[in-house]
């Protein structure tokens, strides 16, 4: 017996160390589980009005109103995708207008505001004045090509004075 002395002592030991640490394990069930004293003082949900429920449950999770739909990622792609498809449609549905094309003469010895003002009779641009600073800003005025110009659907002013300037 004398040589299972030490193991005797040491299971002893160990068994009154285990059952202190399980006294000390249920003295302190708040601080095992991870709630706090704020937690342990709230109402039970019972007892709580529907908006003190949506408010702590706000924390945690993404809350809704019943009458509110909720899409899924799938969902929404699917509703995209059939919304594009829909104004694909309804642009194909578009008559397409044809090009206008606007041709305007330039004969020797027109100036700078004739040929402004045949550029907004033919609607070709919109304001005369602005046309006539542009060519005045970059000395273009008397650079200005004779012969018939060709102005294909909508035009900018940069467009516009290449097309009289270039040939």
């Amino acid at each position: 017996m004398s040589n299972k002395k030490s193991l005797l002592y040491g299971l002893g030991s160990g068994m009154i160390a285990g059952s202190v640490l399980l006294q000390l394990m249920s003295f302190a069930p708040a601080a095992n589980q991870g709630l706090s004293k704020e937690d342990l003082q709230q109402p039970a949900a019972e007892t709580m009005t529907r908006e003190q429920i949506k408010e702590k449950a706000s924390v945690y999770f993404n809350v809704y109103e019943k009458d509110v739909k909720v899409y899924l990622q799938p969902q929404v792609d699917a509703l995209v995708q059939q919304r594009v498809n829909e104004e694909l449609e309804k642009e194909r549905a578009k008559p397409v207008e044809p090009v206008r094309e606007v041709y305007i003469n330039v004969t020797s010895g027109l100036v700078l505001w004739q040929v402004s003002d045949l550029l907004y009779q033919s609607g070709v641009i919109a304001d005369k004045k602005t046309f006539e600073e542009e060519m005045r800003k970059r000395r273009l005025a008397g650079s200005i090509n004779t012969g018939v110009h060709v102005f294909k659907g909508p035009q900018t002013l940069e467009q516009v004075i290449t097309g009289l300037t270039e040939k």
